[in-house]
């Protein structure tokens, strides 16, 4: 008898309600079907997270700073498996530490692209569409069509969220 095996990633496996042998249903072969139940309710959310500013970092700091913290090398000796674990964690704990000092963080805004919506995310994926499609004048003309199309819409609909946001502070 066979077992088939089930696969996810980590954050799928969390989510993870049932798997388990399922002996009810009636298959006519060697394996043992596996019923796999998993929670797919879309998580809201979180309130917007800092990211890193990557290009104002300074990659001559950054690269010093990870060789004076990492001493050890992998290749100066015979590495088994714990080694390798340790080695790593270290390696990323370094890196972590390293982004905090060299890296400045983007403030994010509540505010921010607050205006953007599906059909603006939609109609920019058409355009680019379009664009890798344009072989002759007749599509390019219909391109720049669109982009103006695109403008317009992007911006009534920051021109409406704007006014939102003005009705909201008076």
């Amino acid at each position: 008898m066979t077992i088939n095996l089930v696969f996810t990633t980590e954050s799928i496996t969390n989510r993870l309600i049932q798997c388990k042998i399922n002996e009810e249903m009636k298959n006519f072969s060697n394996h043992l079907l596996i019923q796999t139940v998993i929670d797919l309710k879309v998580c809201k959310e979180s309130a917007r997270r800092s990211r890193c500013n990557w290009k104002t970092m300074n990659e001559e700091k950054f690269i010093n700073t990870l060789k004076e913290q990492m001493s050890e090398s992998l290749l100066n000796q015979k590495m088994k498996c714990q080694c390798i674990n340790k080695y790593m964690k270290q390696l990323l704990n370094a890196l972590r530490e390293i982004v905090e000092i060299f890296t400045l963080w983007v403030k994010s805004h509540e505010m921010i692209k607050a205006e953007w919506t599906k059909k603006c995310t939609e109609i920019i994926k058409s355009i680019q569409q379009m664009k890798r499609d344009c072989w002759i004048v007749d599509d390019w003309i219909k391109y720049i069509q669109a982009c103006n199309k695109k403008s317009k819409i992007i911006k009534k609909q920051k021109r409406s969220e704007y006014q939102k946001i003005m009705q909201n502070v008076e």
